[in-house]
């Protein structure tokens, strides 16, 4: 996948204010036309800018007091060490993200970042977790990317670490997405992987090098491993735990959760057995499931001779809402209740696919057939 153009240090420095959310970031980005602007604006015009609380607004100011020389240190720092930065408006960042509630406003990598044409399994679950457990996510991992479906996890210890080495040993492709600094290994015990993760699948941070792995990041660097997934997969979790909260998020964002069901006297199967109770899918093994899914794997089809097309969850609402009928937008948005910029970035990839067609203006049809 490529990995973009080429930024600046006002770049890297937006990207890297975490006092603010992403999408205070992309608004701010929307209001002034260069980053330079930003890093430059006065604290009268801050004022003025209402969606920023007051903690923000000074964080913001106490941002800008890094000098130039400090940024460009820093900028060159991430291409010596190829750390790459993809921003929200880009074609290179992740579309299963961009529709999310408070999307990243930028992402820092090293390898090579999720292919939005794949299907994608978040696999989460206790750090502390049961032999049982680690084995169950070890081979999930592996099933999965025998199956040529890409794992998305936080690369902690025990489950996650647990389902990506799986997911690697079968010659997979995974995603460790870190609530620190690329740059930083964290737990330090996953040295391996981590270097297994640069090489063969990736590591992604909202936050910039350097950033301590603090408590405080983890819970919103889960709503980034449940956007980037297609489903989340529990596989061990407490009553209360970091993989519940991945749960929630991925709940909120449309994603299907699936949870394996445990002991009533295991304290890491409380959690799990929780969200069975509340509806959620029960994981018993790996056929039922992707048949209960409906996954469609990226194959060779003989008798077609052509490969099946993966649709993700938005691109397909706007597939079913066309047939051979001429569609305008106006039409469309009331059908599928998306935003104009939602459609219109959702028709544009189907419309890549070579699936979808613009007759004349704003208005689409279905160019081929494929099965929902």
């Amino acid at each position: 996948m490529k990995t973009g153009k080429i930024h600046n240090k006002y770049d890297y420095w937006l990207a890297g204010i975490t006092i603010l959310p992403g999408r205070k970031k992309i608004c701010l980005k929307r209001m002034f036309e260069e980053t330079k602007m930003l890093y430059h604006a006065k604290s009268k015009t801050l004022e003025h800018i209402s969606f920023m609380t007051d903690r923000e607004r000074e964080g913001f100011l106490a941002a800008q007091n890094k000098s130039e020389q400090e940024l460009e240190r820093e900028w060159e720092y991430c291409i010596k060490n190829q750390i790459c930065l993809t921003l929200w408006q880009e074609q290179t960042f992740p579309k299963k993200l961009k529709n999310i509630y408070n999307p990243p406003y930028g992402l820092f990598y090293q390898g090579r970042l999720p292919d939005h044409r794949q299907p994608t399994i978040g696999v989460v679950g206790a750090r502390n977790c049961s032999a049982y457990g680690k084995t169950v996510a070890k081979k999930i991992g592996e099933e999965l990317a025998k199956s040529g479906i890409e794992v998305i996890s936080g690369m902690a210890a025990g489950i996650d670490g647990a389902a990506q080495k799986g997911a690697l040993d079968a010659n997979g492709y995974t995603c460790g997405v870190l609530g620190c600094g690329t740059n930083i290994c964290y737990p330090a015990a996953n040295r391996e992987l981590y270097q297994r993760l640069i090489e063969k699948g990736s590591v992604l941070s909202e936050y910039p090098p350097h950033t301590r792995p603090l408590a405080m990041y983890f819970p919103q660097r889960n709503r980034i491993i449940s956007g980037l997934s297609d489903v989340v997969i529990v596989v061990e979790a407490r009553e209360r735990s970091g993989s519940l909260i991945t749960a929630d998020f991925a709940l909120e964002q449309g994603r299907e959760v699936y949870a394996i069901p445990g002991r009533i006297c295991d304290v890491c199967s409380q959690g799990t057995n929780r969200l069975i109770s509340q509806g959620a899918g029960i994981f018993l093994n790996m056929e039922d499931f992707l048949k209960e899914m409906h996954i469609f794997m990226k194959t060779e089809d003989n008798s077609a001779g052509k490969e099946k097309i993966v649709l993700e969850n938005l691109e397909r609402l706007v597939y079913s809402c066309l047939d051979l009928t001429p569609r305008n937008l106006e039409t469309l948005m009331i059908e599928t209740g998306l935003r104009l910029g939602a459609l219109i970035e959702n028709l544009e990839a189907l419309q890549q696919m070579g699936i979808v067609s613009e007759i004349y203006k704003n208005y689409y049809i279905r160019s081929d057939t494929l099965e929902l």
